[in-house]
């Protein structure tokens, strides 16, 4: 990213990125796809830390992390949250789960086993409420 990036700009850029991830599914004619109740059909991609990093302009994903500028690490902060989110919400879909998990567990320390247990806690997964 360049230094020249404001707040502003990176704000932008972040939701540009979320709002590329939705396209409107149209059928083979060109036609907008909707439901039986009207409304328009839309592709949803997963986002990712990958994209998010090319769309602020980072060479690598890695750079997300050193920001250190308090208003433009929030702003990523919150983007990458929004990324965790919607891959959290994938543990839920058992055809997903194992998959989500290790996207989890790869780029999110909190979601990682050895950190749970280091810090005292119990496993983050869906089941281990049930353990106890």
């Amino acid at each position: 990213m360049k230094k020249t990036l404001t707040e502003k700009e990176i704000e932008a850029r972040i939701e540009g990125y979320f709002q590329s991830r939705r396209t409107v599914l149209k059928n083979e004619n060109g036609e907008v796809i909707t439901s039986k109740t009207g409304e328009v059909q839309y592709l949803e991609k997963p986002p990712t830390i990958t994209g998010l990093a090319l769309a602020l302009g980072f060479c690598r994903r890695e750079d997300l992390f050193l920001v250190r500028e308090p208003k433009k690490k929030a702003l990523i902060d919150r983007a990458l949250l929004r990324i965790e989110e919607s891959a959290e919400e994938k543990l839920f879909h058992k055809e997903t789960y194992n998959g989500t998990r290790l996207f989890l567990a790869t780029n999110f320390s909190r979601w990682r086993e050895n950190a749970a247990e280091a810090e005292g806690e119990t496993d983050l997964g869906v089941c281990s409420v049930w353990a106890k």
